[in-house]
Parts: C-alpha cells; structure tokens; sequence
C-alpha cells in the first residue's frame, strides 16, 4: 500500500507543483526596465528579484513594485545607454528556489504618448497634425481619427521612423477628433510584438455646425 502511494505520488507530483512566475518586462521610454511577475496572479511568497545584462554582475533590484506588502514588480534605471537592446537576464529567489530567465529587450520597448500634440488647418487648405516624440528616427507612428463622434476611421494610419506630422487632404467641413501613437521601428528591431504606445490625448478640429462657406476652426494644443 504504502509502494503504491508513493508511486503514485511521483507519478502526479507535478499536479500539486506550483508553476513559477512568469517575469515580464518593458523598456519604458527609453529610461528604466520595469519588470513584473504577476500578470497570471498575485506571488503568494516575497521573491528577490535579481538581474544583469552579458558580462556584468547581478544586481538586486534597487526598487520593488508590490501589493499587499509582497513585492509584485521591479522598476530600475539603466546602467549606460548600450544596454538597452542588449540580452537581459532576469531571477526570482525565494528560499532555496530561483527561476532565471533570458529575454531581448530591443522587441520590449514601450514609449510614453507623443506630446506637444497639434492640429491646425493649413494654408494650402489640408488638415496638418503634428506631435514630439523622443528618438523619431528610430520611431514609427500611426494615426486614427473620427468626424462628429463617429466609430474611428480604420485602418489607421501609419507614418514611416522620422516623420512627425500627418495630412488629411481638403477635410469636409465638420469636427474631427485625432490621436497619434508610437511604437520603436522594425529597422531598428521593433516588431509584431512590440507594444504601441497609449493613445495621445485628443486634438480636435471644426465643428459640427461648420458649412462650407462659413467654416469655424478650432485649435486645440496638448503637451
């Protein structure tokens, strides 16, 4: 009986093992790794988070994200510029248990909203919007926009690394609302995978009670 339960515990161990947290982790902005580790759910126990880049000790993390007093994430600067698109090493101690894990941030980079976000009606009768974005060499947008409140246009529209500014070509006489978001450049290792930036804040333009002979204009200025 007793060679029975054991078998049986060692054949279904793996029922009752607690599966490891998953690390995740986005550059942000292009100025700290904020990692974290409980997408699945909360950690039950208090890990030590630990990472490094190639040929470089591991550091504890410097300041904890947590919940509940039972640390949940990690956010730490970098250490020079190079690293930023290097591999990244990361681990959860806890006890005699740890979990190591490799990733590549150049696919994990996530940027802030573009600011300084504005939309004017130019002298050659187009609707010109115009935002900043830190890196726009490196950084591809696009655009969606809707008129008088409607569903937003699809698809959106994309604006090549470089390019800070979008045209909509002799806009009808109405309101329109536009947002912009940025993601970092398949050139430059972006891919399906990297995340987009937020949405930024809405600019709008016209009015519903605009006519074609006497057309009112709007500007609206967000940074």
């Amino acid at each position: 009986m007793a060679t029975r339960l054991l078998l049986f515990l060692c054949l279904t161990g793996h029922v009752f093992a607690k599966e490891p947290p998953d690390v995740e982790c986005l550059v942000m902005h292009l100025k700290y790794i904020h990692c974290s580790w409980n997408k699945a759910r909360n950690p039950e126990v208090n890990y030590t988070f630990y990472s490094w880049f190639p040929n470089k000790p591991p550091r504890e993390c410097p300041s904890y994200l947590s919940e509940n007093s039972t640390n949940t994430g990690c956010k730490q600067p970098y250490l020079q510029d190079d690293d930023r698109f290097s591999d990244f090493y990361t681990k959860l101690v806890h006890g005699n248990d740890s979990y190591e894990k490799k990733r590549y941030l150049k696919e994990r980079v996530k940027f802030n909203p573009p600011t300084n976000v504005t939309v004017q009606y130019g002298l050659d009768s187009n609707l010109w919007l115009n935002w900043t974005q830190i890196s726009y060499g490196k950084v591809e947008s696009q655009v969606r926009y809707r008129i008088n409140n409607k569903p937003w246009m699809k698809p959106y529209y994309p604006v090549r690394a470089g390019i800070q500014n979008y045209c909509i070509i002799l806009p009808s006489s109405a309101l329109y609302e536009l947002q912009v978001q940025s993601k970092l450049d398949y050139t430059f290792g972006g891919g399906e995978e990297s995340p987009w930036s937020d949405w930024s804040e809405p600019v709008f333009w016209g009015s519903k009670n605009s006519s074609t002979g006497n057309q009112t204009t709007e500007l609206y200025i967000l940074g």
